[in-house]
């Protein structure tokens, strides 16, 4: 497929010692003094000075008059003094006279070839076919660069499609996939927007650009601008020119001083899984739009539309991927809820008490900086430390007398039968089954079940050790009374490193002093 620059932008090409070559053989042709190779120029649409041979180019523009007069022509030879005089200041040389021969390709006009001072005019139809040679190597040597800029610009999306798997996050997802869309479209910016169901309005989700973060969440008006058009109707817009476009809205320019000069407007189309009687079947909907703003070089193209069609559809599966992911997260965490508080309504005393160690074990990995992917097991294992109990008898559980020595020892069992219970499961991490069966471990080996001391213990185990135990203490028992939290911390660094890991309960305790987390005292209504 033949590529050609917008307005033959050809002189943006690294050409200059070319076309000198060509500048020589003309001259030599007609036996010329002086010539120059001018190309045209998109922005100013003049004719720009590109190379010369025997001349020093001048600082300002260089005269172009001929240079338009004779494009739509084979060739013009000027002899006028009156003519010439400005070329001649220009040159700083008297001109008797100059030849123009337009550059031309498939009737285009890319450039002109001026020869000053020819004396052998019947060669003129020979530099007539040096400046088709010209426009040949020009062409070739645009699409030249135009197919290593495409290839370079390949190689980065299959670095960027590689390095999908190295991030769960869709976000991040998203924005590295932005920036490829600005980057291969030669675009300034990229945004996303979202549909706010309830409003209509269109809302910025992610920008390719950084300095664009602030104004993440910005909302365009439901009936307004070009991107709530893409959204109501679902088709692709092309505006080079917004200025001149009614349906542009300037809101989101002005909150972040950014000029939109041009855009590329695609929507975003999801399938949802239709369920009922028609089970099964799919059914598009239109979720969020792309915006690919400011062309760099020329205007928006069939390949730019194709290419921005197609992430926009790679940006819809990964927003729905994500969604279903949530909705499964969600579903999957209210289904271990439901099963802890069956487990802790086995003891009246201790309900909410999974719930609560979760929460205080998930603050205390936040405030300790792990990784988002550690914290997610935390959470896990907080909830579920206790789900071993569902295999205590419930005498057991809710005695209020105190415990014989073999009912503390089937008490003590809880973690291994939790561990069993859960070590088969898929979706259960190794760290889960850590804080599951070693919440009751401690640092100076006299925990249970596995007698573990120090760094025996791991980390998960440590934290939701500490959060199981100060929600302990600050929980009513059939013995006692639940303590204050002040009483509890002062308990628990009394214990520090020797039962329990200072770090964590230091951690808890810029928690408590922050109000982050609610520490309430269970009451059990006797």
């Amino acid at each position: 497929m033949s590529i050609l620059p917008h307005r033959y932008q050809l002189q943006q090409l690294q050409t200059e010692t070319e076309l000198e070559s060509y500048l020589s053989v003309c001259l030599d042709i007609c036996d010329a003094q002086m010539g120059v190779c001018l190309l045209a120029d998109p922005d100013t649409m003049n004719f720009q000075f590109q190379a010369g041979v025997n001349i020093n180019p001048r600082p300002g523009k260089f005269p172009d008059q001929l240079a338009w007069e004779s494009m739509n022509l084979d060739s013009l030879l000027v002899e006028d003094g009156q003519e010439l005089n400005e070329l001649s200041r220009w040159l700083e040389q008297p001109i008797s006279n100059v030849l123009c021969v337009p550059i031309t390709d498939k009737e285009k006009t890319l450039g002109i070839v001026e020869l000053f001072n020819i004396k052998n005019r019947v060669k003129i139809t020979m530099v007539e076919k040096m400046a088709s040679l010209i426009a040949k190597h020009l062409v070739s040597n645009y699409q030249l660069q135009e197919s290593n800029r495409w290839s370079s610009r390949l190689q980065q999306l299959l670095e960027f499609i590689g390095n999908i798997s190295s991030s769960l996050d869709p976000d991040q997802i998203l924005r590295m996939l932005l920036e490829q869309v600005s980057l291969l479209l030669d675009a300034e910016a990229c945004s996303l927007f979202l549909t706010d169901e309830r409003s209509g309005d269109a809302v910025l989700h992610i920008s390719s650009r950084t300095d664009h973060r602030g104004v993440e969440n910005y909302r365009v008006p439901s009936g307004k601008g070009i991107i709530n058009q893409v959204l109501a109707s679902g088709e692709t817009i092309v505006v080079n020119d917004v200025n001149a476009d009614k349906r542009h809205f300037n809101g989101l320019d002005a909150v972040s001083n950014f000029e939109t000069l041009s855009l590329l407007a695609v929507s975003l189309r999801s399938h949802r899984i239709e369920l009922g009687r028609k089970r099964g079947s799919t059914r598009s909907r239109i979720i969020g739009g792309l915006e690919v703003i400011n062309k760099m070089n020329g205007e928006f193209n069939q390949m730019d539309i194709t290419l921005a069609e197609i992430f926009a559809g790679q940006a819809a599966t990964i927003l729905q991927t994500a969604t279903m992911y949530h909705e499964m997260d969600e579903l999957f965490m209210q289904l271990l809820e439901s099963l802890m508080n069956a487990v802790d309504a086995k003891d009246p005393y201790t309900k909410d008490h999974s719930r609560r160690v979760s929460e205080y074990a998930v603050a205390i990995g936040n405030e300790l900086n792990l990784p988002a992917e550690l914290i997610t097991q935390i959470r896990l294992g907080g909830l579920l430390h206790d789900v071993g109990k569902i295999g205590i008898p419930d005498k057991i559980l809710r005695k209020a007398d105190t415990l014989t020595r073999d009912e503390y020892h089937e008490i003590h069992r809880h973690p291994q039968i939790g561990h069993h219970i859960l070590e088969k499961v898929n979706m259960m991490g190794r760290d889960v089954l850590k804080a599951i069966i070693e919440h009751h471990e401690r640092l100076d080996g006299s925990g249970y079940p596995l007698g573990l001391r120090g760094n025996e213990i791991s980390l998960v185990g440590r934290i939701v050790a500490v959060a199981d135990v100060f929600h302990a203490m600050i929980s009513d028992r059939p013995y006692r009374m639940g303590k204050e939290p002040e009483e509890a911390f002062a308990q628990l660094y009394k214990d520090a490193d020797i039962m329990f890991d200072r770090h964590c309960i230091d951690a808890l305790r810029r928690i408590y002093d922050r109000g982050l987390v609610q520490f309430e005292i269970n009451r059990y209504n006797y």
